[in-house]
């Protein structure tokens, strides 16, 4: 339910063009919702002694909104940014809305959120670096009555308009299976032995995809977890702990599943080092990795749309704003891309 939003610079608007699927009323989103409809500021009346003086809100009228991302290594994130500079420059968001990268440093995003709160945005949307190391600072974003999206991953504590995400449980399956298909097609075996890369420990999305893994593995018989680690979500790292593997476990590995592609393909490194052929699946959809799948049949991903959940993220918060009712969570859907349609994602996505 929406809360009361203290009276800020950004004046309310109906005209909000929001989606079927966030505005809790039906549909399967993508639609316009804006009315274009001219109306005063409304949180009730504030009485600021204006006189009784009236505003209306004009088509300029559009808030100010901060977006805090984990860090710009990744792609994902660079896309993100990419899709918010869209936004600013479409004039769907304010032309003073600012994007914060973390640098992979928690410090620096409860840094940065504490800077957009003082800057008095309109709307905070954050990509925790970590779901427990925001929780002050979306508390003082909550005390300044600034609604907050998260986007991607979530937070573990504060107030929070929506959580706008690919469902990252079924993410971790359903790429979890796709390596279990791959290792079905090379060879013929009774049971798979499938490794792990996990991503940042405490990450919400670290811990949702790992469950999807372990979800795979329990309800597939033929599935044996061999050994999970962490890669940090990093290509050095995940090269780093892939050739700690391979002098563990040789010929055992059947397969790899990485918890993003930035990990797959430092895994795909170790293997191509030490002369080994095995099926290795990721999440995310970066461009470096599709790359190689023209050469790689047994190489596949489960793509977030980091550009939906962006736009997704900025419409929930702006009808949140105009006082509708917005879904507690709004889910984006992964595409699987395999060899079979890699050149028309590539295409589409990065063209």
């Amino acid at each position: 339910m929406p809360r009361d939003i203290p009276r800020r610079r950004f004046i309310r608007t109906s005209a909000i063009a929001g989606t079927a699927l966030i505005a809790g009323c039906g549909g399967d989103g993508g639609g316009d919702g804006a009315t274009g409809t001219t109306e005063t500021t409304g949180d009730g009346g504030d009485g600021d002694g204006d006189g009784g003086t009236e505003e209306t809100t004009q088509s300029t009228d559009v808030p100010s909104v901060a977006l805090s991302v984990p860090s710009l290594e990744f792609t994902f994130f660079a896309r993100m940014q990419n899709a918010f500079d869209a936004a600013k420059s479409e004039g769907t968001i304010a032309s003073d809305s600012t994007f914060y990268d973390a640098g992979n440093s928690q410090s620096t995003q409860v840094s940065d959120v504490e800077t957009a709160i003082s800057n008095e945005v309109d709307l905070l949307l954050i990509s925790a670096l970590t779901a427990e190391g925001v929780i002050s600072a979306i508390q003082q974003a909550n005390d300044a009555g600034i609604p907050v999206v998260a986007i991607d991953r979530n937070v573990a504590e504060g107030d929070t308009v929506s959580y706008v995400a690919s469902d990252n449980v079924q993410l971790g399956r359903r790429s979890t299976e796709l390596c279990l298909g791959f290792m079905q097609e090379m060879a013929e075996k009774d049971t798979y032995n499938v490794l792990q890369l996990e991503g940042t420990p405490g990450a919400s999305v670290t811990n949702d995809r790992g469950e999807g893994f372990s979800n795979a593995v329990s309800n597939n018989d033929s599935l044996n977890r061999l050994a999970s680690q962490t890669g940090e979500f990093s290509t050095q790292n995940a090269l780093n702990v892939m050739e700690d593997f391979i002098t563990q476990y040789g010929d055992e590995i059947d397969g790899v599943f990485c918890q993003n592609d930035l990990m797959a393909l430092g895994a795909h490194r170790a293997l191509q080092n030490a002369n080994m052929s095995v099926p290795v699946t990721g999440i995310d959809g970066t461009e470096a990795w599709v790359q190689l799948f023209s050469d790689n049949q047994y190489y596949g991903t489960i793509a977030q749309l980091p550009e939906e959940m962006v736009n997704t993220a900025i419409e929930t918060g702006k009808a949140h704003l105009a006082g509708e009712d917005v879904q507690e969570t709004v889910v984006i859907d992964g595409l699987e891309v395999t060899q079979d349609n890699a050149a028309d994602y590539l295409g589409q996505y990065f063209g």
